[in-house]
């Protein structure tokens, strides 16, 4: 910035002095003052005016011309604060505030969007690897049935393999309604509608959707207690009630397999009350190193490393999904004896839509 741009910058100034050295030039004139005292009263306050104007440019100089120049040159101009150093004079740092907030919004905001990209793209490459699993079986199946009817198998050896062939299929539609899942969780706020229902009927519901994997895997579902009324979006909770149990089918024992859903009323009256329900299994249970991460994307420990075809998105889906709704969850467990979360539902309405 020129000498005489911060000059017309501050015209405003100028004028009035000049208009202050007529006045005095006045004054002077009406007491009869010399004019050679007068012209020298005008070169002093003239000369004391033109050297504020200097120094003042002169410590708003740096500033500004750093200031252009990074809006200018720098290639990206989020970053134009970390390049220009921090002014001295009042309005310089007022603006320099001001940048340095937009220039954090504006940063926080790209970084969170890089985020999300991340996650997806990294997401989708695991989908489509996981998908290609059940697929192939899929075609796998279809010949040996086409092999067998050709043979001329029986019915019950052709039924057999075509319940195996739909329970591929079935694998596939549940990778496929988690990722769209996964994509709608990012405006879950427009898709979703709180309401009250009543618990029993999201597990009755949660569990007829998975009853196939439940049979195939032997695993018998038990309700207790559950004669409440919770506010959520039943679709949604449909679907996280369904992750829940398919990861206790994934790690149900071979004899004996259970899935309890059970609630309780907690706080009754008070400021704090609320519905939890526990969705437990008798499974392998989660070692005790693993249970804090069991929500980390992409986490599998040590079980989904030993052949249980783990992903590690089904229970980040349900802590995402539930973080966004409003609805407490929580993980515990006991290595060997089973695994448990609780989703906890206030029982306050209102606080949904405060979300």
């Amino acid at each position: 910035m020129s000498f005489w741009m911060y000059v017309r910058s501050a015209l405003s100034g100028v004028l009035i002095m000049l208009a202050a050295v007529g006045a005095l030039d006045l004054v002077l004139a009406v007491s009869g003052t010399p004019w050679s005292v007068t012209l020298l009263a005008d070169f002093l306050v003239l000369a004391a005016f033109v050297l504020t104007l200097l120094v003042a440019w002169l410590r708003r100089r740096g500033f500004y011309s750093d200031l252009a120049h990074g809006a200018s040159d720098v290639e990206h101009p989020l970053w134009i604060t970390e390049m220009v150093d921090p002014p001295d004079f009042a309005e310089g740092e007022l603006t320099y505030g001001a940048l340095r907030a937009i220039s954090k919004a504006a940063n926080d905001d790209v970084a969170s969007y890089r985020r999300q990209v991340a996650d997806y793209r990294e997401y989708v490459e695991t989908w489509v690897h996981e998908a290609k699993s059940p697929l192939a079986a899929a075609h796998l199946m279809l010949e040996n049935l086409v092999d067998a009817v050709t043979d001329g198998a029986g019915p019950q050896e052709a039924v057999a393999k075509a319940d195996a062939l739909e329970e591929e299929l079935e694998r596939v539609e549940g990778y496929i309604e988690q990722a769209l899942f996964f994509a709608r969780s990012e405006t879950l706020d427009r898709d979703y509608l709180i309401r009250g229902h009543s618990l029993r009927d999201l597990v009755t519901t949660a569990i007829k959707a998975n009853a196939r994997p439940m049979i195939a895997a032997h695993v018998s579902p038990v309700r207790r207690n559950l004669d409440l009324t919770v506010f959520t979006d039943d679709k949604w909770m449909e679907f996280i009630l369904g992750q829940l149990i398919q990861n206790s089918v994934k790690y149900a024992r071979p004899q004996g397999a259970v899935v309890e859903f059970s609630g309780r009323l907690l706080g009754e009256g008070g400021a704090d009350e609320r519905i939890e329900l526990t969705v437990r299994d008798n499974g392998c249970g989660v070692p005790e190193a693993d249970l804090p991460r069991v929500f980390d994307r992409g986490f599998t420990g040590e079980n989904g490393r030993s052949g249980k075809r783990s992903t590690g998105i089904g229970l980040y889906l349900v802590r995402r999904l539930c973080d966004k709704m409003g609805i407490g969850v929580s993980a515990d467990s006991v290595e060997g004896e089973g695994f448990a979360v609780t989703l906890t539902f206030p029982a306050n309405k209102m606080h949904y839509f405060e979300h």
